[in-house]
């Protein structure tokens, strides 16, 4: 009985022993360092991984692979995959892969899939590892302003449209637009509007009531602030300025931006022939009443 419980100890102790140098005999993945950590759409990026024999085994066939199927990802001047012959114990390695985000990548972060397979020296079997390792794609909102207004009179409330456009490849959150007075107008309306999300390569317009006053130039600088984050929260702030051109009534007129009325003339005509009728009408009357009097 006790030689029995005897076996059983060693043969436990045994199996525990083999583990623990599997175990040690094991790669392990040290560090991931990218450079640069944020890329934009088009740029590159180098990952430097490393990997370390903690074991007291030599491994050999080591091979080292980037999964970029499902990323927006492409090997640069490197390809998906680094092999070692061996790693020595002890021994630290690294693997360095370059790739470059396409220019349609959306911002965000994206896990890229990282496997690590080997074998220790003296076995067949093949061992492997999996990890992830994150990178970030973003770049900064380009935004456009432009006016949709097609003129602008002096001396009057405007409706004044704005074109927000986001001309980057990073979608655009939270928008707001602020206006402020300035020395040839007064803005009627709210001088804050919040516009929201505007995704990559899209635009929406923000309305504004602005009065232009009489001594307004021709051409007025019309200062905008805006505020917005990118899809990484990133806070942006940005005072963009328009050239606004303005017209007195007059001089839209003569350059046929819009029509003239022709009302009054219309108004004028009917009042002189009504006027011209009852003359008419007062002088025949008089006619006949002379006629009259001198056949008495």
């Amino acid at each position: 009985m006790k030689l029995r419980k005897t076996v059983l100890a060693l043969l436990i102790l045994g199996i525990c022993l083999v583990s623990m140098l599997n175990l040690a005999s094991a790669l392990t993945i040290s560090s991931v360092n990218t450079n640069p950590e944020v890329i934009a759409p088009g740029e590159s990026s180098l990952i430097k991984i490393g990997v370390e024999n903690e074991g007291n085994d030599d491994v050999e066939d080591v091979s080292v692979s980037l999964n970029l199927k499902d990323v927006p990802f492409a090997p640069y001047s490197s390809s998906s995959e680094i092999s070692f012959d061996e790693i020595r114990d002890g021994r630290l390695e690294y693997a360095e892969f370059e790739i470059i985000a396409l220019s349609d990548a959306k911002s965000g972060i994206y896990k890229i899939p990282l496997e690590v397979s080997y074998r220790i020296s003296g076995e067949t079997q093949t061992r492997t590892k999996s990890s992830l390792i994150g990178i970030s794609v973003n770049s900064k909102p380009i935004i456009d302003l432009g006016i949709e207004t097609g003129l602008i009179l002096r001396g009057q409330e405007n409706q004044v449209s704005l074109r927000i456009t986001n001309k980057g490849f990073s979608d655009v959150k939270f928008l707001e637009i602020e206006l402020v007075n300035g020395a040839y107008y007064n803005v009627l309306s709210q001088k804050n509007v919040y516009i929201g999300d505007i995704s990559s390569d899209d635009f929406d317009t923000a309305e504004f009531k602005i009065f232009f006053k009489d001594n307004s130039p021709s051409t007025v600088n019309f200062p905008i602030t805006v505020r917005y984050k990118d899809n990484l929260n990133n806070k942006y702030e940005e005072n963009l300025n328009l050239q606004i051109t303005t017209y007195t009534g007059k001089q839209a007129t003569d350059l046929g931006l819009i029509q003239q009325s022709n009302t009054t003339t219309y108004i004028g005509i009917v009042i002189t022939i009504i006027i011209t009728y009852i003359f008419y009408r007062q002088i025949r009357k008089r006619r006949k009443m002379k006629k009259a009097e001198n056949s008495a």
